[in-house]
């Protein structure tokens, strides 16, 4: 368990500021939605959509995504078999394709996390539904989602900051310090998650015909 407290020194020595991890946590999330907050939903959307790819894809072991592969692939013969309409219980399953246990190494994952990041961060100027916050929740959304995105950003960074110590990394210093504060939150973002594209599906129903207007 990580419980340190962060000393950050003010001018003087003897002058310190106590934060624990959740309170810098709470003040990095308080950043990301007063950006988001005057950004409005539409601005950060395709920035937040790519974020959770990138969070589901990379940050979680790669389990995720050799258990999709492996699904897929065990179940193809059967699919093929509905599809030509033969009986699809009477085809046995293949063999996975990948070992479950298989992780992808901590570099490429980070890699991977950035470039997905960088992608969005491009599609986003291209995106049909950026625009000016004009709608009533536009701003108070645009927070909610501001946060969620930096939240995403730090747990990834703390995931894969004690996976490297974990693995036998040495990192000392002013950001090791800024990592080791910060506390793992993986248990809470699934459901957040969830509530994200609740919010999102209920907003494309209700204002379908305005989601291309900019």
């Amino acid at each position: 368990m990580m419980e340190e407290w962060m000393v950050i020194p003010l001018a003087q020595t003897v002058i310190t500021v106590n934060l624990n991890g959740f309170a810098l946590l709470l003040i990095l999330m308080a950043l990301g939605g007063y950006v988001g907050y005057q950004q409005g939903l539409r601005n950060l959307l395709t920035l937040a959509l790519w974020t959770i790819i990138a969070y589901i894809a990379c940050v979680q072991g790669g389990t995720f995504l050799v258990s999709v592969i492996n699904r897929l692939w065990i179940n193809a013969p059967r699919f093929i078999a509905f599809l030509i309409g033969n009986d699809p219980t009477l085809v046995p399953p293949l063999d996975p394709l990948i070992t479950p246990e298989f992780q992808v190494p901590l570099f490429f994952r980070m890699m991977a996390f950035i470039a997905l990041i960088l992608l969005g961060r491009f599609l986003d100027s291209k995106a049909a539904w950026k625009g000016p916050p004009k709608e009533r929740l536009a701003r108070p959304l645009g927070l909610f989602v501001g946060a969620f995105i930096v939240l995403l950003w730090t747990n990834a960074a703390v995931v894969f900051w004690r996976e490297f110590v974990n693995s036998g990394g040495i990192f000392e210093g002013p950001i090791a310090l800024f990592l080791n504060t910060l506390p793992d939150v993986s248990i809470i973002l699934p459901s957040l998650i969830a509530i994200f594209f609740m919010i999102l599906g209920l907003l494309i129903l209700f204002n379908f015909p305005k989601v291309w207007k900019p």
